[in-house]
């Protein structure tokens, strides 16, 4: 976890601003701590385990700081990837879904602020996904099809979360499913 947290505050400089979003409340804890006591640069923490209301105001403040291109760091659980119109410079996504990681990646560069946006989806070695069994099958398939897109990208139209390669993902999801 620690070289995501220095991951982290390295994009933060990078590209003024950074989200990092994780799976579970303990890795959002874990994350938030660990950038916390490396930079001076504001931190923010969004989870469920947060009432609403309090939620709301962090999103809000955040959203203040990107508008005036502040130095921002936010981790977070999936809580952020939908419904939230928010723009991050870069993104570090753990693995998990393709639909989630391209829910993600909708949250970085939203604006075209920048040249270029950059989305890091991680795999940590001491992430526990045991009680989350969605989460883990969602990931091993995303796995899957992202090696098969790395070995022929043109098969799927030189786009790692486009339709040919997301419904490639789901097939695999949904058959293991079954």
């Amino acid at each position: 976890m620690e070289k995501i947290a220095e991951l982290a505050q390295e994009e933060t400089e990078r590209a003024g601003s950074c989200l990092v979003i994780v799976n579970t409340k303990n890795a959002a804890q874990t994350i938030y701590h660990l950038c916390k006591t490396q930079k001076t640069t504001p931190i923010y923490h969004l989870s469920t385990n947060m009432c609403p209301a309090h939620r709301k105001a962090i999103l809000k403040e955040v959203e203040v700081r990107l508008d005036e291109e502040k130095p921002t760091l936010c981790v977070s659980t999936q809580l952020i990837e939908a419904g939230v119109d928010i723009d991050f410079g870069a993104v570090i996504r753990f693995s998990s879904g393709l639909d989630s990681i391209a829910q993600a990646a909708g949250r970085c560069n939203r604006n075209g602020r920048l040249e270029i946006g950059l989305v890091h989806i991680v795999n940590p070695e001491d992430e526990s996904l045991g009680m989350l069994p969605d989460i883990r099958i969602g990931r091993d398939k995303a796995e899957r099809v992202l090696m098969d897109y790395e070995q022929n990208p043109a098969r799927y139209g030189n786009n790692c979360i486009g339709p040919q390669l997301m419904k490639w993902y789901y097939q695999n999801y949904f058959f293991d499913r079954a």
